[in-house]
């Protein structure tokens, strides 16, 4: 699969309406102590990744946009994979340092 042992895979986030394939997530040891091992669990969890987490979204998003404000959120700001949304920010393809500014 796609993703086959994938055993540290924590910022990956799928789009609404998305599936996989039976063994895409085989082996992904972290995706399936969050989410469970049925592939279809995964594929859930990981299109609601951020439903609780704005901040965290907005720093995975953040190369989509240039003139958002970040706005302190009464929510929690560690998910279920004990990442900040800093650890989000840095942990994507192209961190942004403009963000820190």
């Amino acid at each position: 699969g796609s993703f086959y042992r994938c055993s540290a895979l924590s910022n990956l986030v799928l789009p609404q309406g998305s599936n996989a394939g039976q063994h895409t997530f085989y082996g992904c040891a972290l995706l399936q102590s969050r989410f469970g091992e049925g592939v279809d669990s995964i594929v859930a969890g990981l299109v609601r990744r951020f439903e609780h987490f704005p901040l965290h979204k907005f720093c995975y998003d953040h190369s989509l946009t240039q003139q958002l404000r970040l706005i302190w959120m009464e929510e929690a700001l560690v998910d279920e994979f004990g990442m900040t949304p800093f650890h989000v920010l840095f942990s994507t393809i192209g961190p942004s340092g403009e963000l820190l500014r």
